[in-house]
């Protein structure tokens, strides 16, 4: 519950503030009840309590007899919920009420969130608090989950009213009372002051101070309706992440009452609208870059005309634009069209930590070349694990040597793959890449990519030994029937003396690199 400093927090211009809302006096006299008011730093008052306004509470100390306004701030805050409650000075319509709902997820990557009212062979009807529409069965990404919902959001605020009313008992105090209670939750305030004014003629001496204090928030409230509805509304579309809504309501509410008293908080509702905004996108830029990177890596992967040279180029040179336009692309459709291609690769920049990834070259390890292959193999360290920069000068020093080695690193990488092409379409690497297989490919390139694009964090590599040839680079192979000898006359032959020795040959599945390399990255 929040607690009402003013009698209504959206709008401090328009009504009366804890200064300046009168003092409402408790009898104090002889037989006046004792209290034992516990305080904020853990010690104890005794005390009267003779008075109490939206500010302060009065109290009369048993120990030297004087009079004290004490802040409700220096109250424990248990004890001064429990008292600004039992008094009226709680806001009733921050505690909004919810009711079951049904969520769908759509293929689109939006979602519905409204009350499946009927269902057909081939669409679901959900009704909503604004209208009752179809939604086709083959939009369905996956079942409908129950979920917690505003009530105004699924239904209007005259059928929560009429559906309430049924049980008041007009009669009973207390029913009437709770019922008010009600009405200011789902910011019905003319209802709300129908029934306290009811109450306060059925039973005058029933909760006199809170009674009081709720007739004059909500006669305050009913006046505002229409910006109280509208203010609501902004919160709503903020908590659901429709960002780019709230902030055209606000500007429209602005636009249309500049003299009105709630133009302040509209204000501030707006920063805490782009607040969450950049927020939101932060979160999603950083997840969708690296769903992104694998997703077009891998179409790229699959086209069966990709050579190693080109997918290198294509890393190093084309993979950088398509993947940020595809992540803001995403973002704008999701989350806030203010989205940009250079807030894209800021929030990518300045992310926080994140979970470790891994990306493996496998068998496809020897493409590297020897030396690339085993870098790091030896103790070798990666940027994470050297020393941190003392300075802002020696970080950017420090990056750009960085950027530099992986740029020659890739460069003679890049060399040696045209270079080995170069020799003839049989070549061996080439060969070895086209039959590959796009899976694998793929994995490969995002290995290659995060180790040297210098986007992301990486840890020192991984390595482990060829299961093929247990690290060696080569195996020992059985000549079991040996070279013939094509030599002789008459076409005889003879067996080599070689038959039925092994010898030592480059291991097939590692080329004579004998390890996996392996990146972590995030």
């Amino acid at each position: 519950m929040k607690h009402l400093f003013a009698v209504l927090l959206l709008a401090p211009t328009v009504f009366a503030t804890r200064a300046q809302a009168p003092a409402q006096a408790a009898p104090a006299s002889a037989s006046a009840e004792l209290s034992m008011l516990r305080l904020y730093d853990g010690g104890i008052l005794w005390g009267q309590i003779t008075g109490h306004d939206a500010q302060t509470l009065h109290v009369l100390r048993l120990d030297n007899g004087g009079a004290v306004r004490l802040p409700w701030t220096r109250l424990d805050p248990s004890l001064a919920d429990e008292l600004l409650a039992k008094y009226g000075y709680v806001d009733r319509s921050g505690d909004e009420v919810f009711v079951e709902a049904d969520r769908l997820f759509l293929q689109d990557g939006t979602d519905v969130i409204g009350q499946i009212v009927n269902r057909t062979a081939s669409e679901l009807w959900v009704k909503t608090a604004q209208r009752t529409f179809p939604v086709a069965m083959k939009q369905l990404r996956g079942a409908a989950v129950r979920v917690q919902a505003p009530a105004l959001d699924i239904y209007t605020r005259d059928e929560l009213y009429q559906s309430e009313l049924v049980r008041l008992d007009a009669t009973s105090a207390q029913s009437l009372w709770d019922f008010s209670v009600y009405c200011e939750r789902i910011y019905d305030f003319a209802h709300a002051v129908e029934q306290l004014e009811a109450l306060a003629k059925l039973e005058p001496g029933f909760k006199t101070n809170e009674v009081a204090n709720a007739l004059t928030r909500n006669r305050c409230k009913a006046q505002n309706q229409a910006a109280l509805d509208t203010l609501r509304e902004i919160d709503q579309d903020r908590a659901r992440g429709y960002f780019d809504r709230a902030l055209a309501k606000i500007e429209a509410f602005v636009a249309a009452n500049p003299n009105s008293g709630f133009v302040q908080d509209a204000q501030k509702k707006k920063a805490s609208v782009e607040k969450a905004r950049e927020a939101k996108l932060r979160e999603r830029a950083s997840e969708a870059w690296i769903s992104w990177t694998s997703r077009l890596i891998a179409a790229k992967a699959r086209d069966p005309q990709l050579t190693q040279e080109a997918a290198i180029e294509w890393l190093e040179e084309g993979l950088d634009k398509s993947l940020v336009d595809a992540v803001a692309g995403e973002l704008t459709r999701s989350v806030s069209a203010s989205i940009t291609p250079e807030l894209v690769t800021r929030f990518w920049k300045e992310r926080a930590g994140g979970r470790w990834r891994r990306a493996s070259y496998g068998q496809g390890t020897f493409l590297l070349g020897d030396a690339e292959a085993r870098k790091g193999l030896n103790g070798t360290t990666t940027p994470e694990s050297q020393a941190a920069p003392t300075s802002e000068t020696d970080s950017a020093r420090r990056e750009l040597e960085e950027r530099l080695k992986r740029y020659v690193a890739a460069q003679e990488t890049a060399r040696a793959a045209r270079a080995a092409t170069a020799e003839g379409e049989d070549n061996e690497n080439e060969k070895f890449w086209k039959e590959y297989g796009s899976t694998n490919r793929a994995q490969w390139m995002l290995a290659y990519h995060v180790e040297h694009s210098g986007d992301y964090q990486l840890r020192d590599p991984q390595f482990s030994n060829c299961p093929d040839c247990g690290g060696g680079g080569r195996r020992e192979v059985l000549n079991a029937v040996g070279q013939a000898n094509r030599g002789g006359q008459g076409g005889g032959s003879t067996p080599a003396s070689s038959a039925g020795r092994t010898q030592l040959v480059d291991c097939p599945a590692c080329h004579a690199v004998g390890i996996i390399r392996r990146v972590s990255y995030r």
